[in-house]
């Protein structure tokens, strides 16, 4: 069967096709009736919907994070576009594709990868570019940063996006450091390719994207300064101040306490990280705001 995606959805015309239930909740009316309220969502998008009648046993037992199988009518509620479901049931895993229910970079991962080892390449610092050859060539952690999404919501929220953000990121800094001389560009570019290193671990992204328990009990600022503090630690002679430095970097790279950062900005290269990374947020967030409108 070939599956309606829902942006293709036609206002008024049934549709029967698989969805993500990224929410699911069974409610009862005043009646004492049960009825079903649900986000179904595929990488095209996300749209409420609502099941009045035929919520038996086999429905009562479907899960936030399954693929449904439904046939539904999209009409609206109070002028907003809204599903509504007359039959829903779990799909069977040869009935779909995992690539249809998550948004992905439109960029070439292999080309945003290729950027990044280019740039280790290009740096001078033995220390530095040691640290990153060793970080960004490990198989398990390479593989989960160029999937992984550089947020659960607001910006980059999409498989490959954690890569496309540190490319961008890195990207701006290199143009700040040709225009701020002052600036050591080694440790700036190196703390821009490192600052969200910890999302590897506090995100995942198999079925909806969600936090892991060490995602919410520590951050991703916390748990990328874990791992680049233990990576250092194997390094003979890896400077203690230049660890200071980049490790500084990471832990301020939000700017404010308020914001998640353990510290604030106190060096040059922390303050010209910290608003390079809040400005590519900042845009691809007005991006894709303006592409929903």
């Amino acid at each position: 069967m070939t599956k309606t995606f829902i942006a293709e959805i036609i206002e008024g015309q049934p549709v029967t096709s698989y969805f993500l239930a990224k929410q699911l909740q069974v409610r009862q009316r005043r009646s004492g009736e049960p009825y079903v309220t649900l986000v179904l969502s595929d990488r095209t998008g996300d749209l409420p919907a609502v099941m009045w009648e035929g919520v038996d046993e086999s429905v009562r037992g479907l899960s936030e994070g399954d693929i449904l199988k439904v046939q539904a009518v999209l009409g609206s509620y109070h002028g907003e576009p809204q599903l509504t479901v007359t039959r829903a049931r779990k799909a069977t895993p040869d009935e779909v594709s995992a690539d249809d229910y998550l948004p992905r970079t439109e960029r070439d991962p292999v080309a945003l990868a290729a950027d990044l080892d280019a740039t280790v390449e290009a740096m001078g610092d033995p220390h530095l570019k040691r640290l990153l050859q060793e970080l960004l060539t490990d198989p398990a952690t390479r593989g989960a940063f160029t999937a992984a999404p550089a947020a659960k919501a607001i910006h980059h929220a999409v498989l490959g996006g954690l890569l496309e953000h540190t490319v961008s990121v890195v990207g701006l800094c290199r143009l700040l450091a040709d225009y701020y001389p002052a600036v050591n560009r080694d440790l700036l570019l190196a703390a821009a390719m490192l600052h969200d290193l910890g999302k590897v671990k506090e995100l995942t992204w198999d079925r909806v994207f969600d936090y892991t328990d060490a995602g919410r009990l520590l951050g991703h600022i916390t748990l990328g300064a874990l791992m680049v503090e233990e990576r250092i630690r194997a390094i003979p002679d890896f400077p203690p101040e230049l660890a200071n430095s980049l490790l500084h970097c990471i832990l301020s790279h939000h700017g404010e306490l308020e914001w998640g950062s353990p510290k604030r900005p106190k060096t040059l290269e922390a303050i010209v990280l910290h608003y390079a990374e809040n400005l590519d947020g900042k845009v691809n967030s007005f991006l894709g705001f303006a592409q929903r409108c």
